[in-house]
């Protein structure tokens, strides 16, 4: 229903205004030559002026296109990449369209490099503007479509995660057992495995530190070192070594360094989570 929405944007009266604009490009720049020439004092001939404004038409063919592909992708560099894809179309049609044109109506058949190589030199930068001032106006006309309900989640959409509540694991007898993430003190490396601590015993899980991370609520795991995730419901004390570099107490009296890469961060997550202040 949106992508409709959107891609209505050349149906009907809208279409027609894109066309009128991209022939009134085509105009001025027709009398652009011409000045030129006369501030030059060569010859101006307008079949010529008039071929080579044709890098305006190729916009009518693949605005549409453009605007209607944009509204199929959500992530802004697949965005970008469809920009970019359509800067190199366009840029590579350009040549061909004046080739063809030249050869079928003109006298003088214009080289398709030697026409590519004037469209780098002249049209690269403002292609890439054009495509890019698209892009930017399509992303805005979109979210005004959305109704604010939508609008506001898709904004939040980002903010919010699944975080897992529980992990399997297997004990000595390959046993599977289920332990909850609340229950769980801290993480340690262990390559290629991981140390999972919990209240009761210590478990090995099969899965990298950095990818369980990612799966983890960050205001309650929080790394405090390179090799270390610690739940911070589970710390009673935090002293500092006077280094940079802290040292945390457990539930269960287990010490933990926090290296001093992870300290601001550390302090700042534990802070908002128990609202206290940390030295």
């Amino acid at each position: 229903m949106k992508t409709q929405a959107i891609y209505s944007i050349f149906q009907s009266r809208q279409k027609y205004i894109f066309i009128v604009c991209s022939i009134l490009f085509i105009a001025a720049n027709i009398i652009l030559d011409y000045l030129f020439t006369v501030f030059q004092n060569s010859s101006f001939y307008f079949s010529e002026s008039l071929l080579f404004s044709s890098y305006w038409i190729i916009y009518i063919l693949l605005a549409p296109l453009f605007f209607k592909l944009v509204e199929q992708l959500s992530k802004i560099t697949s965005k970008l990449l469809l920009t970019s894809s359509a800067i190199v179309l366009h840029l590579i049609i350009y040549p061909a369209l004046v080739w063809v044109i030249s050869e079928v109506f003109y006298n003088h058949t214009f080289p398709y490099w030697q026409t590519f190589n004037f469209t780098i030199s002249v049209y690269f930068i403002k292609t890439v503007i054009i495509y890019g001032f698209l892009l930017v106006i399509i992303t805005i006309y979109s979210q005004k479509l959305l109704p604010p309900a939508i609008a506001k989640r898709t904004i939040g959409e980002d903010k919010t995660k699944n975080f897992i509540s529980s992990l399997i694991v297997s004990d000595s007898n390959s046993k599977k057992i289920v332990l909850a993430v609340d229950d769980i003190f801290y993480f340690s490396a262990n390559s290629p495995y991981i140390n999972i601590y919990h209240h009761s015993k210590k478990y090995l899980h099969t899965e990298t530190l950095k990818s369980l991370e990612s799966q983890l609520n960050d205001n309650q795991f929080v790394r405090i070192h390179k090799s270390c995730i610690v739940n911070i419901n589970k710390i009673i004390s935090i002293q500092s070594r006077q280094n940079g570099d802290y040292d945390v107490t457990l539930l269960d009296n287990t010490i933990l360094r926090v290296s001093r890469s992870y300290a601001k961060n550390f302090k700042d997550k534990f802070s908002q989570q128990h609202r206290v202040t940390t030295k």
